[in-house]
């Protein structure tokens, strides 16, 4: 740990971006500085062309230089203005913005000799928060199959005591309707009774509509679904705040919650001020910095809304989001995958040393290591780069 007289020298000298397959495609981000030390993080999924590296060498690099690493709202405020012209508040831009924050957070709690989620508020959750697994069984409709998933859920080391599944919607007018059809939902409805009927009370079920209905089938699907008591009904018409959120909210016998595609607090304010949903799903890895969650967080507090986090990235995501979550009061539960290998280690084995095992008791572990707690394991990413990528550029 650097002392205060040491902390005030602190310049950042260099931003490094390299692109490894993680569980999608993952931009890493290395914040280097005068000091020796340096902080990672790790962008929301990618696309190639003008991606999140473009974004981040092109765009934020010359931002930083020079910088002192502990102003990161000065800077994040500053990178969004910075790309305010090629996506707005919105997608690859904020990608990029955000993986640069969780690195200056990873780098500030080095420099500070304190973890994250003791910085970010001391963790309302103590050094843990709560996971659910996404991915359901083969075959729903198949009570072998439900029994098999069921095993497998109630086997894990990781200790799983929540999981998201998905609905099932083949014959109900083709991917641009948003009806739900009598014989989809019939058969949707056994599906998810069948899951129930194979995990027990023990297990909550979330389950995932992926913006696929309209208001009046949305308000069908609720009630049907409302006898298997679903954590939560997750994104059930397209994402756009519109004053219909607020009627099905209204009318839904089950918990209503969205968010997953909705970046910073300024998408999220209508939902929550106009009590347009009962819980939201915070996408800490794209939404602008753990800051801004924290931002859209406390605002959803005022209202009384629980905060739940989507979750597609990688293990360094993953303990930056959770780090943050931890920080969190009224925090419910954290996405995550484990990699069906036995092992514990949040998606990709190996990609990461870390002091203890990621997932344990249905819970995210989180390090009392500085920063994020985490070194990159050199080998394992080397073997995962994208071709024409280089360790560190």
């Amino acid at each position: 740990m650097f002392a205060a007289q040491d902390r005030k020298k602190v310049k950042i000298t260099d931003v490094k971006v390299m692109i490894v397959q993680c569980m999608r495609v993952s931009p890493l981000i290395k914040i280097e500085t005068d000091a020796g030390i340096y902080g990672i993080g790790e962008a929301h999924h990618d696309v190639r062309g003008y991606g999140v590296k473009d974004v981040v060498l092109n765009e934020l690099r010359d931002l930083l230089i020079g910088e002192d690493p502990l102003d990161i709202e000065k800077l994040t405020n500053r990178m969004m203005q910075r790309v305010s012209s090629i996506g707005g508040n919105a997608g690859i831009a904020v990608h990029a913005v955000t993986g640069v924050e969780i690195a200056l957070w990873d780098l500030v709690g080095k420099m500070l000799g304190v973890p994250v989620h003791k910085i970010l508020g001391g963790g309302s959750h103590v050094d843990s928060v709560r996971a659910y697994k996404t991915g359901g069984p083969k075959d729903k409709l198949d009570k072998a199959s439900c029994r098999e998933y069921a095993d497998y859920i109630k086997s894990s080391p990781q200790g799983w005591t929540g999981v998201k599944v998905d609905i099932s919607r083949e014959n109900s007018g083709g991917p641009m309707s948003r009806r739900f059809g009598k014989k989809d939902l019939d058969l949707t409805v056994k599906g998810f009774e069948n899951v129930r009927e194979a995990l027990g009370d023990d297990i909550e079920i979330v389950v995932h509509c992926h913006w696929e209905l309209g208001f009046h089938d949305a308000i069908k699907f609720a009630r049907a679904i409302e006898p298997i008591d679903p954590w939560w009904l997750e994104d059930p018409m397209p994402i756009e705040y519109v004053n219909t959120w607020v009627k099905l909210t209204e009318a839904s016998p089950v918990p209503i919650l969205c968010g997953e595609n909705l970046y910073t607090r300024h998408e999220f304010l209508p939902f929550i001020i106009n009590q347009g949903v009962h819980m939201i799903a915070i996408d800490i890895s794209m939404t602008g910095g753990l800051l801004e969650a924290k931002k859209i967080a406390d605002l959803a507090e005022l209202y009384y809304i629980p905060v739940c986090t989507h979750n597609v990235a990688g293990p360094i995501a993953t303990l930056a989001s959770a780090s943050c979550a931890a920080s969190i009061r009224d925090f419910v539960g954290h996405e995550t995958f484990d990699s069906n290998t036995g092992s514990t280690r949040a998606g990709v084995d190996n990609l990461i040393e870390y002091d203890r095992e990621i997932i344990k008791d249905g819970r995210i572990q989180l390090s009392d290591k500085p920063g994020l707690g985490f070194e990159l394991n050199e080998d394992e990413v080397r073997s995962r780069l994208l071709p024409d990528e280089e360790w560190w550029g």
